[in-house]
């Protein structure tokens, strides 16, 4: 199960719905605003970032700059707090299954998202259109 964290539907947020939509696959949606990480959700977060506090900390957000937060010292304590008290401060939106995640809408990256079942389908329909009945490769 893929899920989408948001706090505010975004054109980020609507494109990756409309992506994952395209390619069929189930997401479970959640507003973080008005139903808030619990601490361990936060941890879980963390624990599958690639780059921790750096990927999911939005640093162009006001509630970023009101919370002065210095990421490189900041306690996983006081940001689990922030973040519980001020979902802004998060990327919007967030991607995530059990083992990868992803913030914000970037096109190249969702295909960590498709199962693999799926890519080798599409692989082989993106072949079959360039390759001519006996086998060989259509240049034009």
């Amino acid at each position: 199960m893929v899920y989408l964290y948001f706090h505010t539907n975004d054109p980020s947020k609507r494109k990756a719905i409309r992506w994952f939509n395209d390619h069929q696959i189930p997401i479970t949606q959640r507003n973080i605003e008005k139903q808030p990480l619990t601490a361990e959700e936060v941890l879980h977060l963390l624990s599958i970032s690639l780059n921790g506090t750096d990927d999911l900390i939005s640093l162009r957000s006001r509630d970023t700059k009101a919370l002065g937060m210095d990421r490189p010292s900041v306690t996983i304590n006081e940001f689990t707090s922030a973040v519980q008290k001020s979902p802004r401060i998060l990327k919007n939106p967030i991607i995530f299954d059990t083992n990868k995640l992803i913030t914000g809408f970037d096109q190249e990256k969702m295909g960590i998202f498709i199962p693999q079942s799926q890519r080798r389908n599409e692989l082989i329909q993106l072949m079959n259109r360039f390759t001519h009945p006996q086998g060989h490769i259509k240049l034009a």
